[in-house]
């Protein structure tokens, strides 16, 4: 990790340790230094002078995606009409009317974010995603719902307030829209340099409070049972050559039986950590 990293081990142990990890959530107070991450005029001017295309950023309002021709724009290229780059103005008229700016997977072309995110790849056997969400004054991006990771979030710039939908009931494995947002277990707010965690499934909404609202997310993306049956099959056919490139050469009844054979041995014979390894490789390439 870098010496900017604004994440003290301190830190990140008490968040993301053994004993914190998936109990509950937990904010921790000016907890962290902002500066040297992302800033709103360094977003303003990464929209006006920048290569920055869609899909890495987009808008939001309440859970509803504006038309993307509305806020992108074509740049000529080389000679070549090229679409999908950030119309600031646009973008400006959106969050005039209360929507959310939202960047994503940041650590592909912002190296301190990148290098956060590589740490608490460290820290933990995830994969680590990164957004940006800058939240107009009184407004969300995001209607209430649940994340399949753990969330970690930096308050970089303003005030968001949070709310919690964490009964029991409500908090999944999966992703999902289908919260009961009627009465939130938990309600605070983040000012800048606050961190917050959030164990996996637990449903959140937030909305930005006395000015606009600027703060960073990783989603921390544990192997799921369906990633770890990929990573079991992707060994499975590095290891069987033989089977793998000679199944012709035998008829389909003794083909069935060896691979059968070849599959339990496999499973029985599997290092642990080699399979995790193999399923946190493929799952973090597949985020950049």
């Amino acid at each position: 990790m870098t010496a900017a990293t604004p994440l003290p081990a301190a830190l990140t142990d008490r968040l993301l340790g053994d004993a914190a990890w998936g109990v509950s959530y937990r904010v921790e107070k000016q907890a962290v230094d902002p500066s040297g991450l992302l800033t709103s005029d360094d977003i303003r001017r990464l929209l006006d002078a920048s290569l920055l295309k869609w899909p890495y950023f987009t808008l939001l309002k309440h859970g509803e995606v504006p038309t993307v021709s509305s806020y992108t724009a074509k740049r000529d290229v080389i000679g070549h009409k090229a679409a999908g780059f950030a119309d600031p103005r646009a973008i400006g008229r959106h969050m005039a009317d209360g929507a959310s700016l939202k960047l994503n997977q940041v650590g592909d072309w912002h190296r301190p974010t990148r290098d956060i995110a590589r740490r608490l790849e460290e820290i933990r056997p995830v994969a680590a995603g990164s957004y940006v969400f800058w939240t107009p004054e009184e407004s969300r991006g995001m209607l209430p719902h649940r994340d399949a990771a753990h969330v970690l979030v930096l308050q970089l710039e303003g005030r968001k307030e949070w709310h919690l939908y964490a009964d029991p009931g409500q908090i999944g494995a999966s992703a999902g829209l289908d919260v009961d947002a009627a009465r939130p277990s938990h309600v605070f707010t983040l000012d800048a340099g606050d961190v917050l965690y959030l164990p996996h499934g637990w449903p959140h909404d937030a909305v930005a409070r006395d000015g606009d609202s600027l703060h960073l997310t990783f989603t921390l993306t544990e192997p799921t049972p369906e990633d770890l049956v990929d990573a079991f099959l992707r060994r499975f056919l590095d290891d069987e050559h033989n089977l793998v490139h000679h199944f012709h050469t035998r008829p389909l009844p003794a083909r069935t039986s060896e691979v059968r054979s070849a599959l339990t041995g496999q499973a029985r014979t599997l290092d642990g950590t080699r399979w995790a390894d193999t399923a946190l490789q493929t799952m973090r390439e597949a985020i950049g």
